[in-house]
C-alpha cells in the first residue's frame, strides 16, 4: 500500500512540476505577443501542447491510482475527495498532499486570469491582423449593383502608395 502512496505521490510532484512549466510559459507567452514574435510565440505553443499531453497522460495515471487507493480502503469513487484522501492517508502523505493542493491551487489562481489575459492579446492581434490584410488587399467597400442589377457603379479602389509619385 505504501508503494501506491509513494507512486501518487510522485505522479502529483510530477504534475505540479509541469504546472509549474505550463505557468512559466505563459508568462512568456504574453511577452512574445506583446512583440508580436510570430516565430516565438510558435515555439510556446508547440511546448504547451507538450506539456499539456504530458499533463493528460499524468492526470490518467492519478486517476487510476486514486481509484486503487480507495478501493483498498474501502471507499467508494462517488466520495473520491482531496479532504476523503488525507483522511485515509498516513501522516507523511498527508502533508504532501497538502502541500501540492496548495501549491497547485496557487498556479491556477495565477494561470486562469493570465491565460485569459492572453486570450484577449490574441483576439486584439488578429483583429489587427485581419484589419491590414484588408487594408493591403485593397477591397473596396462601395455599392455592388446599380438600379435594374447593373454593376455600372464602380466603387473607389484604395491605394497603399500614391501612383502619382
Amino acid at each position: 500500500m505504501d508503494e501506491k502512496w509513494n507512486n501518487l505521490l510522485k505522479v502529483l510532484s510530477q504534475i505540479l512540476r509541469v504546472c509549474q512549466n505550463l505557468l512559466a510559459l505563459s508568462k512568456e507567452k504574453q511577452k512574445v505577443l506583446v512583440a508580436a514574435d510570430s516565430q516565438e510565440l510558435e515555439k510556446i505553443v508547440k511546448q504547451e501542447d507538450s506539456l499539456l499531453i504530458e499533463i493528460s497522460k499524468l492526470e490518467k495515471v492519478r486517476e487510476q491510482l486514486i481509484g486503487e487507493i480507495l478501493i483498498a480502503h474501502g471507499v467508494e469513487k462517488s466520495e473520491a475527495s482531496l479532504e476523503k484522501l488525507k483522511t485515509i492517508a498516513k501522516p507523511n502523505a498527508e502533508e504532501q498532499l497538502e502541500v501540492f493542493s496548495k501549491e497547485l491551487r496557487l498556479i491556477m489562481d495565477e494561470l486562469g486570469p493570465l491565460h485569459a489575459l492572453n486570450a484577449e492579446l490574441i483576439t486584439q492581434a488578429l483583429g489587427f491582423i485581419n484589419y491590414n490584410v484588408n487594408v493591403l488587399s485593397q477591397i473596396a467597400v462601395g455599392p455592388t449593383y446599380a438600379s435594374g442589377g447593373q454593376t455600372d457603379q464602380q466603387a473607389p479602389k484604395r491605394t497603399l502608395f500614391d501612383a502619382k509619385a
